[in-house]
């Protein structure tokens, strides 16, 4: 499967979702989330999320997202911890989970079921108070963003994508490797090619 890459569409209208804590500037607080400075939006950002609103995001900039199915985000995410790779931000969205990775990191990235995300492409950023399970318009963080000293380069802290590929082909496969002893005639139950 060759690597596709999309635009984010968002979710069609449908049941309100909780209304989120209200992020204030206290609760913000003194230190910046770094890896939004080159978007040249983390004002806008913080004061959406100070309004409990989602924030808008270009895609390209300053960072670049994976798109993985909500399925396998969470073991992929245990095994890229058990591979010492420290993940980052991770947004559970109606279109599965949208891995933040460090800027260009992924060039090469080819793997079943996934996208990178296009330049240009716009991600919704839900407040950092908005954990998955608890959504806001369908989107929560499963890892939210961590906060970086003012001197932290930008994309300090986000995950090469390169790194992730391991990960998750092998989350991949454990789910086909389910699948087939769950349903041993199901054409999807098949192995993943490498």
């Amino acid at each position: 499967m060759s690597t596709r890459t999309v635009m984010y569409a968002p979710a069609l209208p449908g049941p309100r979702s909780a209304p989120a804590q209200e992020l204030t500037a206290a609760a913000v607080g003194p230190v910046p989330y770094n890896w939004l400075e080159p978007t040249g939006r983390r004002d806008r950002v913080l004061t959406a999320w100070g309004r409990g609103q989602l924030a808008e995001v270009p895609v390209g900039l300053s960072f670049d997202v994976l798109l993985v199915p909500s399925a396998l985000a969470r073991d992929v995410l245990d095994r890229v911890r058990a591979a010492r790779i420290q993940p980052g931000p991770v947004i559970l969205g109606p279109s599965g989970a949208e891995v933040i990775i460090r800027l260009g990191s992924a060039p090469a990235w080819c793997a079943p079921d996934s996208l990178l995300l296009r330049r240009g492409a716009l991600l919704l950023l839900p407040p950092p108070t908005v954990r998955a399970p608890k959504m806001m318009a369908a989107r929560g963080w499963l890892i939210p963003p961590a906060q970086r000293a003012a001197s932290t380069p930008p994309g300090d802290g986000l995950p090469c994508g390169d790194d992730l590929l391991r990960p998750y082909l092998a989350a991949v496969q454990a789910a086909a490797d389910a699948a087939r002893l769950a349903d041993p005639g199901s054409p999807r139950a098949g192995r993943v090619d490498r």
